[in-house]
């Protein structure tokens, strides 16, 4: 019974979290109510107010929920930018990328929030744990704090800025390619990075 209880819940937070997708893609955030995400979600409004207590709770709990799943999921040992980490990185890509439509809704500007800086923001914060776990990062010097905050932003942004070209422009490259264009940019520089995967896709 309990097992049934539970993935009714599951089912209704899951129409609930599509209601919500489905109004952010028509309208922005402020002139979202509660009517249009329950009439989206194809639930009643006692059902709604059962598990949050508004729509900005609900926005709350969505993108915490899925920065909190994003960070469980970046892998440490991609940072280390050695033999290991195309296939590491790959890994957490194929996971990015089965997440792709929910990603582009809560950043689409409709939301009204900057979810995709705060995506960033959760690739910096690993990349520290990293560089303190680890005494060596590539080319980077031991305790060497300004160095390391240097590289934790340019992989971040570097590597959600190549997610985005993905997911918008090219989302039949596969994810071994995106983690070598994210490690070969950060390793060699973005013109052999890009000069070199581009003959390789486009062969």
């Amino acid at each position: 019974m309990t097992n049934v209880h539970d993935l009714r819940v599951t089912k209704t937070l899951e129409n609930i979290k599509n209601g919500f997708s489905i109004c952010i893609k028509e309208k922005t955030f402020t002139s979202i109510t509660v009517k249009d995400i329950i009439t989206a979600a194809k639930i009643n409004r006692s059902t709604f107010y059962k598990y949050y207590e508004d729509k900005y709770q609900l926005r709350e709990s969505l993108i915490n929920s899925t920065l909190d799943e994003l960070s469980n999921n970046i892998n440490l040992d991609s940072f280390r930018l050695d033999i290991s980490s195309i296939n590491i990185l790959s890994k957490q890509l194929e996971f990015m990328y089965s997440q792709k439509d929910w990603y582009l809704t809560l950043w689409n500007k409709n939301i009204e929030l900057y979810v995709y800086d705060d995506m960033i923001h959760e690739f910096e914060k690993r990349a520290r744990e990293c560089m303190s776990e680890y005494s060596k990062i590539s080319y980077h010097e031991e305790n060497n704090l300004s160095r390391n905050e240097l590289f934790a932003r340019l992989f971040s942004s570097s590597a959600m800025t190549t997610i985005k070209w993905w997911y918008e422009f090219s989302p039949t490259t596969s994810p071994k390619d995106v983690s070598k264009i994210i490690i070969d940019n950060i390793k060699f520089g973005m013109h052999q990075a890009f000069c070199s995967q581009t003959k390789s896709i486009n062969n």
